[in-house]
């Protein structure tokens, strides 16, 4: 692939390469974000259960059979086929011929399982477990093995949500590229089997989706149109579909690698997964894929959201509220047509705010595309009209940026424990962290430090540290925080340094205008990370002030440095005047 964007073309041969690197048992190189990859613990997968009551009667089988050392794919078969015979279809002669490993070349590397279905005594399941086998295999799976197989399924509210509505009246079809045990293909209605596909690259989770598929039509005969294969490379008869609806949830977080075994850092594994299936979308066929929060607004994705804006036509934006037990991230789901049609500002998407159950939602509203050209990474920001309104007046008074300014990270000294004291001896001075930043002041530091720049790992300049005057900004957090230093102190890692050139302010008009309710409104807005980074902070708009209000803003901020909290309600008085706001 060419680029840091989405190539229209199929997947390369260095991809495929990455891709089965990516699944290499012996790699030791890829890596998640929360590094997770080599951990036993075991996650129970509360989000997929249907009903919590059965947390215990579950866990206690679980555990059974884990004591027993049975093999998982051995009790999955053996509870899917007691499943199948409870639903009075397993003597039936399709059913058999899916069971039969050699009659399904792609349960090929399940060959020698089964072994139990005679010897192993099932206790009786509850019978209210949407999907069973799924929440079983989930259960079985460690964390690590969660996170390198990116198994982690999709609840059912989330599943029956993304599937509703759609209209097989007409033969469409419907695949999903990553389909686990099938919490998608499950949630169809109107469906036939026939118009339904899936393909996954793990033999076990193709299994259990083919005995959920035969449970889901009892009363028809057929073989499931699932393969066993890795969508990005693998060749199979899936690769020529043409689906009128891709719906899935593909690994998140994975770590690609060149060909020189450098990670690539503007891509993840979802992406490629998006490629493919746009690939194989009819020219009006809907691609709805449940992603990450942070495809919304992280940097590393603006590839990613350019290709979505310039080449399909987005039609809804769903924030859900819960997460994936054992996993922080928080998910969205992003619903979109192949045929793009001409962009005017008018255009509009839905935006869905979603609640546990899938036929509620806190808010639905109407968002206009035109709110993600605010940002030179294309951030998707979900404003309302009236936001976007106050945003785009507030950008428009903007003349300058904090481009030319000054930037320094702070001290990272490589081993806190050997440079940092928790008392102030002989030749140490104070140093200040994150946690020590607030609105325009310090706190009392609680750290000191010898400085001896050559015993650090990274080190700002001198003159950038011991500047007459310079603000520092809390580096994680959800506000923008910036506190004013002319005490030429060092600060730690997280914080970094501002040393601010905005033509017509001085250092403190210009932390005033940072630290303002109006600019903490105007960041949020546009990005929403948690991050303060750089790069958006070299997009905030300075307007043009005149000296009378930069002499004004200056006295209210020294009132707030000598302990005036009042003061603060006056310059944001002023700053929303400034904006004309008021």
């Amino acid at each position: 692939m060419k680029g840091n964007g989405i190539s229209k073309t199929m997947i390369s041969k260095a991809t495929v390469r990455n891709w089965k690197r990516l699944h290499s048992k012996s790699s030791g190189r890829l890596m998640s974000r929360a590094n997770k990859q080599l951990s036993t613990k075991s996650v129970l997968p509360l989000e997929y259960f249907s009903n919590k009551e059965n947390i215990g009667e579950i866990q206690r089988f679980v555990k059974f059979c884990k004591e027993q050392d049975y093999k998982v794919e051995d009790v999955l078969y053996t509870v899917g086929e007691r499943l199948l015979k409870e639903a009075g279809i397993f003597e039936k002669a399709h059913v058999a011929a899916v069971l039969n490993s050699k009659a399904n070349s792609e349960f090929s590397e399940l060959s020698g399982c089964y072994e139990l279905s005679e010897s192993l005594s099932l206790p009786p399941f509850p019978s209210d477990e949407t999907d069973l086998l799924g929440l079983l295999y989930q259960c079985f799976l460690l964390e690590g093995e969660k996170n390198r197989k990116g198994s982690y399924y999709t609840p059912f509210s989330v599943a029956r949500n993304m599937t509703k509505n759609l209209d097989f009246s007409k033969g469409q079809t419907f695949f999903d590229p990553c389909c686990g045990s099938g919490a998608f293909m499950m949630s169809l209605e109107g469906a036939k089997p026939s118009q339904i596909f899936g393909c996954d690259n793990d033999p076990i989770a193709v299994m259990i989706a083919k005995i959920n598929l035969l449970l889901k039509f009892p009363y028809e005969v057929f073989e499931p149109q699932i393969v066993c294969c890795d969508f990005l490379n693998a060749p199979c008869a899936i690769n020529a579909l043409k689906a009128s609806y891709i719906i899935s949830n593909p690994p998140w977080g994975a770590v690609l690698f060149d060909e020189k075994n450098n990670p690539i850092p503007t891509k993840e594994s979802f992406s490629f997964f998006f490629e493919k299936a746009f690939q194989q979308i009819d020219d009006e066929g809907v691609i709805r894929f449940l992603l990450p929060e942070s495809i919304l607004n992280v940097k590393i994705h603006k590839n990613f959201r350019k290709f979505l804006l310039e080449n399909t036509d987005i039609q809804s934006i769903t924030r859900y509220l819960g997460t994936f037990s054992g996993v922080q991230t928080k998910y969205i789901d992003i619903e979109s047509r192949r045929t793009r049609h001409a962009l005017s500002p008018q255009d509009f998407i839905i935006e869905n705010d979603f609640i546990s159950s899938w036929d509620k939602a806190c808010l639905i509203q109407k968002i206009k595309k035109s709110s993600f050209y605010l940002t030179k990474n294309l951030n998707f920001n979900l404003l309302s009209d009236s936001d976007l309104e106050k945003v785009q007046k507030i950008l428009s008074k903007g003349k300058y940026t904090l481009k030319d300014s000054i930037w320094g990270l702070g001290i990272v000294t490589g081993n806190n424990k050997k440079h940092l004291k928790a008392t102030q001896g002989k030749g140490f001075e104070p140093i200040y962290t994150g946690k020590d930043i607030e609105a325009y002041t310090l706190k009392t530091p609680k750290r000191f430090i010898k400085f001896k720049r050559s015993e650090y790992q990274q080190v700002a300049r001198d003159v950038i540290y011991r500047a007459k005057e310079k603000l520092v900004y809390r580096f994680i957090s959800k506000n923008l925080v910036f506190a004013y230093d002319d005490s030429k102190s060092l600060f730690l890692n997280s914080a970094n340094i501002l040393i601010p050139r905005i033509p017509g302010m001085s250092v403190k008009t210009v932390m005033a205008f940072l630290n303002s309710e109006l600019f903490g409104f105007l960041y949020k807005s546009l990005f929403g990370e948690i991050k303060i980074l750089k790069g958006n902070l070299m997009e905030l708009p300075f307007p043009e002030i005149s000296a009378e209000t930069d002499e004004k803003l200056t006295e209210l901020v020294d009132k707030v440095l000598k302990g005036n909290k009042e003061a603060v309600q006056l310059i944001d008085s002023e700053i929303f005047k400034v904006f004309e706001l008021l």
